[in-house]
């Protein structure tokens, strides 16, 4: 699978809950016998309102400048992180989760924290 099939594809739970929009990456441990370290697919980032990027906004606060900010706040409100292994199957232009999946934060230094819960 190429990264680019995945983004903006719709996010279905036990509902339609949005559009992929961004994806995270882990970076691993680097080993004696491998210079830079590995990374490995984390979670998806979904965007109820907005099939596009966040541009990064989501990751830290970032404020300004504040017309672009405030624009890609109001598109991505209630943007949500989904662990990679709460996803279920993915489909051409779908993505469908466990029905247990949970809801994390989409910013980065939030992501230890839940969100919300879905059940």
């Amino acid at each position: 699978m190429i990264l680019t099939d995945l983004l903006g594809s719709e996010v279905l739970g036990p509902r339609f809950l949005g559009y992929v929009s961004d994806v995270r990456f882990v970076l691993d441990e680097t080993s004696t016998d491998q210079p830079t370290p590995s990374a490995r697919l984390y979670g998806l980032v979904v965007s109820p309102h907005a099939r596009s990027s966040s541009l990064g906004f989501e990751r830290s606060g970032i404020r300004s400048p504040w017309p672009i900010a405030a624009l890609v706040h109001w598109r991505h409100r209630d943007s949500f992180l989904v662990r990679w292994p709460d996803v279920r199957r993915i489909e051409r232009r779908r993505v469908l989760l466990r029905l247990d999946f949970a809801r994390w934060s989409p910013e980065l230094s939030g992501s230890a924290t839940i969100k919300r819960e879905w059940s």
